[in-house]
């Protein structure tokens, strides 16, 4: 049974870098591809210090100044960059994950990533984009030819915004084996302070067989899309490779239960109400995976750690070698995944959004976190 609140001295397990990609721009999420190799991750080019936004004190995205690489892990120790601009001229690559069923319009391998996310600004603008004048979107892209095949708008005139509302900053993002795609919100466009948001905070789920017909903007003939509130923000999402459920983690300051990981399952959708966390106290929190032995992990990119939670009631925290370093300094959404080159056991791929730092100085590390 999980800990169900963070310890304040949790253990500490020692992993292994394989390899890692530097000289990136504010990576957020990476994703390994079907091949079990090949990963793609999104460069989502942001700022601080805009005066038009908080004053001065949050996250802006950079229009157009997005992109999306790919890399390879090639053994047990070593990883290259294969394209670093595989698809270029976006804005706010966020949360990313690979479609494992194909529809009419997405092929099996299709890769969906949260983009357009609010608030934006020109390079080297003084002011916001108005968030009715921006594009919010799930890009479909083909990691291997580097080609768009489609999106799913989530603008107020797509049919999400609406039967909702518009989204306004796109962020997390899963499939699960039925290649349902599960979304969420974390509403930062309001360019004062975090409350009110200008739309609820909240995670959606669009099932498979509504994909072509959402992405189309068309009336889905079945299932309708789903949305859970989440009053303290949602970030990160995974599908857990363990059980195929959904898991969300709880990002704000007003967090009522201080940085939560919950467990999500079809019927939450059905009654439309997020369940009790199963894990909280970790303050605030960005990414989120389950291995597939139940392993839950989180990372809080303010204090640069990835937590572990095991079954067993075990808290650990995850460091490098015997100085026990920490992975990236500021680690952001990150992925679990189950790379050819170590026969069966998990890597993470952790993404170091580098908030605050030179653009350019960010990195993509992949970890080697055998028996987790």
């Amino acid at each position: 049974m999980y800990m169900s609140d963070a310890s304040d001295s949790p253990g500490i397990f020692r992993a292994r870098v394989i390899g890692s990609i530097t000289g990136c721009t504010n990576p957020e999420s990476a994703e390994l591809l079907p091949d079990g190799e090949t990963f793609v991750f999104g460069n989502c080019a942001l700022m601080v210090g805009h005066p038009a936004y908080r004053g001065g004190k949050g996250i802006v995205y950079l229009d157009k100044q997005a992109f999306i690489s790919r890399a390879k892990i090639v053994n047990r120790d070593t990883v290259v960059l294969d394209e670093r601009k595989l698809i270029d001229g976006l804005t706010a690559t966020l949360g990313c994950d690979v479609l494992p069923v194909a529809t009419d319009n997405f092929p099996a391998g299709t890769v969906f990533i949260c983009e357009g996310a609010n608030p934006i600004t020109a390079p080297g603008g003084d002011s916001l984009f108005d968030p009715d004048t921006t594009y919010p979107r799930l890009l479909a892209f083909d990691p291997v030819a580097g080609k768009i095949l489609g999106q799913i708008p989530l603008e107020e005139e797509g049919e999400i915004g609406q039967v909702y509302n518009r989204i306004d900053q796109p962020n997390g993002l899963a499939i699960n084996r039925a290649g349902d795609i599960f979304f969420g919100d974390i509403p930062n466009g309001n360019p004062v302070s975090q409350l009110p948001p200008p739309v609820p905070s909240a995670i959606y789920r669009i099932p498979h067989d509504d994909i072509d017909y959402i992405s189309d903007n068309m009336r889905s003939t079945g299932d309708a899309v789903q949305r859970i509130p989440t009053p303290g923000f949602v970030n990160g999402l995974t599908v857990s490779k363990d059980d195929d459920t959904l898991w969300m983690v709880s990002c704000s300051a007003h967090d009522p239960v201080k940085g939560g990981c919950y467990r999500i399952t079809l019927e939450d959708f059905e009654a439309g109400v997020q369940p009790q966390p199963v894990i909280k106290g970790l303050g605030i929190i960005d990414g989120i995976a389950v291995s597939k032995r139940g392993t839950v992990l989180a990372s809080t990119p303010q204090s640069g750690e990835i937590h572990a939670f095991g079954k067993d009631g075990s808290h650990k925290v995850i460091r490098i070698g015997d100085q026990d370093d920490r992975i990236v300094p500021m680690p952001a959404d990150f992925n679990i995944c189950y790379p050819k080159a170590l026969d069966g056991e998990p890597a993470l791929l952790v993404t170091d959004i580098a908030v605050g730092r030179a653009p350019e100085t960010a990195s993509v590390v992949v970890v080697d976190i055998t028996g987790l």
